[in-house]
């Protein structure tokens, strides 16, 4: 399990909540550390987790998602994308010796690489609207009390 803390800032219907953590050490060896400045400085970030305990907004509270769900969303982020890029690279190779055409395999192979890796950016775009936000997203699991902070 992955354990972050932080406050609750806004309240999303009934059962999600904008909670606003401080990174941790985790965030320094992440692979989108550089990119991740959803706070108002580089040092916080907001989360949305599934509200189950009816946090109210101004609650210090732990938040969690399973490694499962972390790894699983990683692939489909990272992974996903080269294994189209490789299959596109590959498929253009194949495809410029096989129809001997006037260009280039390896502009070709690099065009239809590109265009494969877009592609599995807008099938994951469009495949992750059918799956339910909770299937992802952390849960907050404690309200904490202020002596506990």
């Amino acid at each position: 399990m992955i354990e972050e803390y932080g406050t609750v800032v806004e309240l999303k219907g009934k059962a999600v909540a904008a909670v606003l953590c401080k990174k941790s050490s985790m965030c320094e060896h992440c692979a989108s550390a550089g990119l991740c400045h959803m706070g108002d400085d580089s040092r916080s970030m907001v989360v949305e987790a599934h509200n189950t305990l009816g946090a109210e907004v101004g609650d210090k509270v732990k938040i969690v998602t399973s490694t499962k769900s972390f790894l699983q969303s990683s692939f489909l982020l990272y992974i996903v994308p080269i294994i189209g890029l490789v299959i596109g690279a590959i498929a253009g190779q194949l495809s410029g010796e096989f129809f001997d055409l006037k260009l280039n395999h390896s502009l070709l192979s690099a065009i239809i690489g590109t265009a494969f890796m877009a592609g599995s950016f807008m099938i994951i775009r469009v495949g992750s609207q059918a799956i339910p936000r909770e299937a992802f997203m952390p849960r907050i699991v404690e309200i904490l009390h202020e002596e506990a902070t």
